[in-house]
């Protein structure tokens, strides 16, 4: 191009210059000629000029840069707006876990950084040893990192782990004394961070979020617990801006537009309580210094709703001891709650009761001999002597036995029963399966193997695997006559975009035993606390720090609780079990109001270091339920968040994993029910699109080879019908009414196309 211009300008002056030297023309010719040159060299250039112009505008390229994106960044800049986490709540508005920034400090060494009059915004040599005393005293940090940064090569340097996480009102106090020093060149930027108010708080179980680089940009991200389960409701959707600049690269005003608007993540109210929460955390401390245990796990429970009030685990954790957690011997980042199975004990014993008392399988006033041998195994009584004889009478009746939680009691009533009835109550209490209450990596425990001495150890409590959840979820059908809830860990879920809340309610999910066997077990259970001979938790001493004299071990406002106690055998890692004087798993489960419960409270205590007592979780249990007892009526008050009912947007399931899709349905307060033990889903009961009110029971169906009968308690005459054509069966009914009293095919019976179900229809 530029060759072609030269010749272009250049050739018709030669030309004309040769042409006179050769003709002799006038002056005024020669001119003339000259003027007629210039004329068509304007004409050319401005040719080209316009197909330049024209290719510019057409284009918008030269080379490989894009001229328009170049313009826009003179005077345009498009920005990501971060998104805010949602943040997470108790059930009264209390914040506990919340967005909020922390700093990082640098110090500026370029010399060329300084402001309009030339005065240095950097750090001068001569100031290194002051900035270097006034860091270490500070913030801390060490005088030789200090030294080695200022020193280095680079424009801008940090300090380290102490440089960072900056509190804001620390940042603020940094800022004053460095102007009060005279000291320039110190800088703070912005990091995104999680905040715990209230320090340990149910810590396992909440979890934390850290911040992670996604696609070039930081944002919270749940790492464990209720932060990890529940991430895609609390993550919001970063948003897009454009602004334009002046030549300074400032923000004009009312030039901003939002290209893609922000969408902030939904806030979660969780069920507990902040009151009671904190309690508990203080009597758990105690307890753990008390006891010298590896781990104690405790949990409150509202009978009513199957709420969780208050839950806690030791050893734990806080957001600022995090790092150093693992230093704690036994410790476990598993939420002792629902990730971690054990063999519960005589605590277990409550279930076995049920069932028999639902099928008339035992006569409490019938009495038995206390041994027993069954195939090569002896089992005995705790109170068994090194002589073999007991410390209690050996004629003992079954309410007797219960109550000083006799093995041989329990596994005569089991073999009474037969293995086939005693597993399908441990399948109507859904013992093996995961309660799904929307938490991540919950474990879903196991039935005792098939073989017999398995089977009848299993009535008290030995070789079958839970979880405290999955207690709580069967305790709740003792207390609550027969119905059996499921537990809930949130409350309500608000989505500050639209203004909407999903609102948690009580959910039915099976109807295990009669109200009378329920009732029956209460009875029992009270007979723990306060029959004075063979009473498990009735004290012949008392207990002087709660001022309990000789008595029931378990009151609450003067009134005998009821309450089932435990010990349980360890699995050794070798096999067999643990043989140390201590290496048990020491529990109780405590009802209160002992006849019409509102409170279920448990506790689990693993290899004390000091003699055991039960008074160590008396002294948890009490306080905490006498609390609970008179906070009774306002926990029944929701925080007010000032929306309306949100509804759910029905998705398409099938194909999906059926235990992953009802973990996330519950996230968003609905209720599923998988039919079957298949992993996939391969049909649903509510159609995708459709948009439904919280708490919406939504059946799952999955691909298992066999059919297998759910428990409809509860159900709607909808909800039948479609399982019914799912099954390929006949339904008759009974009575009147909107909701299933009873089913006439079993629980966890497998059904055959063409089989006729009769249901008892009621209010």
């Amino acid at each position: 191009m530029i060759k072609f211009l030269k010749k272009l300008i250049f050739f018709p002056f030669r030309k004309v210059s040769r042409n006179a030297r050769k003709t002799n023309w006038s002056t005024e010719r020669n001119r003339k000629r000259v003027g007629k040159s210039l004329f068509f060299l304007a004409i050319a250039l401005f040719t080209v000029f316009i197909f330049r112009f024209v290719w510019l505008i057409t284009v918008n390229h030269v080379g490989g840069t894009n001229l328009t994106t170049m313009a826009k960044n003179n005077y345009q800049s498009t920005v990501t707006v971060q998104a805010k986490r949602g943040t997470i709540y108790d059930r009264t508005g209390a914040a506990i876990a919340v967005d909020s920034s922390t700093y990082t400090i640098y110090a500026v060494i370029d010399k060329t950084q300084v402001d309009s009059n030339g005065n240095p915004l950097y750090i001068d040599k001569k100031d290194f040893t002051k900035v270097e005393d006034f860091l270490n005293s500070k913030l801390g940090i060490d005088r030789d990192l200090i030294k080695k940064q200022l020193n280095s090569k680079l424009k801008q340097v940090q300090f380290g782990p102490k440089g960072s996480d900056i509190s804001l009102e620390k940042m603020k106090e940094i800022q004053k004394a460095a102007e009060n020093e005279k000291i320039v060149g110190l800088g703070f930027t912005a990091n995104i961070s999680r905040s715990y108010p209230f320090g340990n708080f149910a810590s396992q179980f909440i979890g934390i979020a850290r911040p992670k680089d996604e696609n070039g940009t930081q944002a919270l991200k749940g790492d464990m617990g209720l932060e990890k389960a529940f991430n895609n409701v609390l993550s919001g959707e970063n948003g897009k801006e454009t602004y334009q600049k002046d030549i300074y690269g400032r923000p004009i005003p009312g030039t901003t537009k939002v290209i893609e608007p922000v969408k902030n993540g939904q806030d979660v109210y969780t069920t507990l309580d902040a009151q009671l929460q904190r309690n508990l955390e203080g009597y758990m401390d105690k307890a753990a210094t008390d006891t010298g245990a590896q781990q104690l796990s405790g949990t409150l429970v509202d009978a009513h709703t199957g709420e969780i009030l208050a839950t806690s685990q030791r050893p734990t954790y806080t957001a600022t001891t995090i790092n150093d957690a693992e230093k704690q011997k036994y410790f476990t980042w598993n939420s002792l709650l629902s990730q971690s199975a054990f063999e519960p004990g005589s605590t277990f014993k409550t279930f076995l009761m049920a069932g028999a008392l639902d099928s008339g399988k035992v006569n409490l006033n019938e009495t038995y001999q206390r041994k027993l041998q069954v195939y090569d195994t002896t089992i005995n009584d705790w109170d068994v002597t090194e002589n073999k004889s007991y410390t209690l009478p050996e004629t003992v009746t079954y309410a007797q036995g219960f109550a000083l939680s006799s093995n041989i009691g329990m596994s005569k009533i089991e073999m009474n029963m037969g293995d086939a009835l005693w597993g399908s109550y441990l399948n109507k209490f859904k013992f093996g399966l995961k309660v799904r209450a929307g938490l991540d990596g919950e474990n879903p425990g196991a039935l005792p193997s098939s073989n017999a001495v398995s089977q009848i150890q299993s009535s008290f409590g030995q070789g079958v695997a839970v979880t405290p959840l999955q207690l709580i979820r069967g305790w709740t059908a003792i207390a609550g006559n027969g119905t059996m809830l499921e537990p809930h860990i949130v409350s309500k879920v608000v989505d500050p975009n639209t203004k909407t809340s999903l609102t948690s309610k009580a959910e039915v999910v099976g109807h295990p035993v009669s109200n009378d066997a329920a009732s029956g077990v209460r009875d029992l259970m009270l007979t723990v606390n306060t029959d004075p001979v063979y009473g498990t938790s009735y004290s012949t001493s008392g207990d002087s720090e709660q001022n309990l004299a000789a008595g029931p071990l378990f009151m609450v406002n003067g009134e005998p609780a009821a309450v089932k106690t435990g010990t349980a055998q360890i699995a050794s890692t070798t096999g067999g079990y643990m043989t140390g004087s201590q290496d048990y798993l020491y529990s109780a489960v405590v009802m209160y109001p002992a006849k019409n419960p509102d409170f279920i409270f448990y506790m689990n205590v693993k290899i004390p270091t000091e003699s055991w007592t039960l008074k160590y979780i008396a002294r948890v249990a009490n306080p905490l339920l006498t609390s609970a007892e008179a906070m009774k009526n306002d926990l029944s008050v929701s925080a007010d968040t000032d929306t309306k009912a949100g509804k759910v947007t029905i998705e398409n399931y099938k194909g999906k994993d059926s235990g992953d899709t009802a973990d996330s349905l519950r996230r968003t307060v609905l209720s599923p029910v998988i039919i079957g033990t298949g992993a996939k889903v391969t049909a649903q009961s509510i159609a995708e699109g459709e948009k439904v009110s919280a708490n919406s029971r939504i059946l799952l169906l999955t691909n298992d080879k066999d059919q297998v009968m759910p428990d409809m308690y509860d159900w709607s005459k909808k909800e039948v019908e479609q399982l019914a054509n799912w099954f390929g069966i006949k339904v008759t009914y009974e009575g009147s009414g909107n909701k299933v009293l009873t089913q006439s095919i079993e629980t966890s019976t497998n059904v055959k196309k063409g089989q006729t179900l009769t249901v008892k229809m009621g209010n």
